[in-house]
């Protein structure tokens, strides 16, 4: 063998043993990649082992005792609840054995209810949809916010009336009153929220106008005696300054009676023939008040403090339709002015 055939091979074997070097430098980098993701791997069953997976694990959630299982809690795996207790952090729990979780608990067995049944289930007529739809949001549960989103026919039911029976919380209309109150309103299809009851909130024309103004549209339900009756308007309620009165254009504006002397059907009053709007009227004295004009007259005025003044008063046919044959001061309660047993107004959002 020449002198540089010799350099050559000489060449070739250093060149190789180079190559050599770099993949067991390679393998070795790969081996002790592997052994730390084994290591890891032992460490995260380790952990989960320690959290029995079919035992019960005990919950505090803002004082709210829980019991219940690691199974459900991972039930839905793109939750907060399973991220918290799928062994990848570190859980401890408190002395008394329970895992604390800093968030109110009322509503967190609906949480653990549907976790367990994969569907929501609350009691008949529940008001609370906006605090458990809230819950949802915090704990990350799509499958709650989808039923409550759009609840199909047999969830509908299963979320219970609230969704379905506008005015449920009302204390004045029966069953039959509601569904006649809502046959005449132009919106049927969004919710019907509780803002004001003068029994639980206060008569005075002051307590109204702090629960109700600029909201919008409104509807509002007078009990005096055993007759009931009100009004519905798209204008919002204001309380103007010094004691001034101001009149609302209220171009959907119509008076109602549900309940009366005549014993006349449940009846819509729209604004009088050739008139483009009612008025709403307000003023810092007066509870809610329709049909007003320049000469301070309404169709229907709800007064301060109306249980115990007997000046709330109703004069139809000044901006609204008195139904045909009747008298407008006695069509509502037989009487032009009256005491008010109750009344509600309710908001529609």
């Amino acid at each position: 063998m020449s002198e540089e055939e010799e350099l050559s091979h000489t060449q070739v074997l250093a060149d190789v043993e180079k190559q050599i070097k770099a993949v067991c430098k390679l393998l070795q980098r790969q081996a002790n990649r592997l052994h730390e993701e084994q290591e890891a791997f032992d460490s995260m069953a380790k952990k989960m082992e320690n959290m029995q997976f079919s035992s019960t694990v005990k919950l505090n959630v803002g004082g709210h005792h829980f019991t219940t299982s690691i199974q459900t809690l991972t039930k839905d795996p793109n939750s907060m609840l399973a991220a918290m207790f799928s062994g990848r952090f570190e859980m401890k729990p408190s002395k008394d054995g329970t895992f604390f979780i800093d968030r109110d608990g009322t509503y967190f067995r609906f949480i653990l209810n549907y976790l367990r049944d994969g569907k929501l289930s609350l009691p008949e007529g529940a008001t609370f949809l906006e605090e458990i739809q809230a819950e949802a949001e915090f704990y990350q549960i799509q499958g709650i916010l989808d039923e409550l989103e759009q609840p199909r026919p047999a969830a509908r039911s299963r979320l219970g009336s609230s969704l379905s029976k506008p005015f449920e919380e009302s204390e004045i209309l029966t069953p039959e009153d509601r569904k006649a109150l809502l046959d005449m309103l132009p919106y049927r299809r969004g919710k019907w929220r509780l803002l004001f009851r003068a029994s639980r909130d206060g008569f005075a024309a002051k307590a109204f106008h702090s629960k109700c103004d600029n909201k919008g549209p409104t509807v509002t339900i007078v009990k005096s005696g055993s007759f009931i009756f009100g009004g519905f308007t798209e204008a919002a309620w204001i309380t103007p300054e010094n004691h001034r009165t101001e009149y609302i254009p209220s171009m959907e504006a119509f008076l109602f009676s549900l309940v009366n002397p005549y014993r006349v059907e449940p009846v819509k009053m729209p604004t009088e023939e050739g008139r483009r709007a009612s008025n709403i009227v307000c003023r810092d004295s007066l509870g809610p008040s329709f049909g007003g004009d320049k000469f301070y007259r309404c169709d229907l005025s709800i007064a301060d403090n109306a249980d115990s003044s007997r000046t709330s008063y109703n004069q139809l046919s000044t901006c609204h339709q008195c139904p045909e044959g009747k008298q407008g001061s006695t069509f509502l309660t037989g009487s032009k002015q009256f005491l008010v047993i109750d009344y509600e107004v309710f908001e529609f959002h």
